[in-house]
């Protein structure tokens, strides 16, 4: 299974990355007033799934990624990452 991360972006609450499940669709995160804030809670996400060997975690710089990494449309060759035993 793998988890899609969006990248920062400015919404008219503040700053806020969304993530992708399979399964569970699209989840939008917390809105940040700083986007200090927000690149500092993407990164610990990024940290979390990267510990976890079940999921594999993809890292999108741009919306257009984002969108067609979650959509299927572009090939997920990165998201069968082996697990460190």
């Amino acid at each position: 299974m793998y988890v899609v991360i969006g990248p920062v972006l400015r919404r008219a609450n503040g700053y806020r990355f969304d993530t992708w499940a399979a399964g569970k669709g699209t989840t939008p995160g917390y809105p940040y007033r700083r986007i200090e804030d927000a690149y500092y809670a993407r990164n610990a996400a990024v940290k979390a799934f990267a510990k976890d060997c079940a999921l594999a975690a993809i890292v999108c710089q741009t919306l257009d990624e984002f969108i067609a990494r979650s959509t299927g449309y572009e090939m997920l060759k990165d998201a069968d990452r082996a697990c460190a035993a």
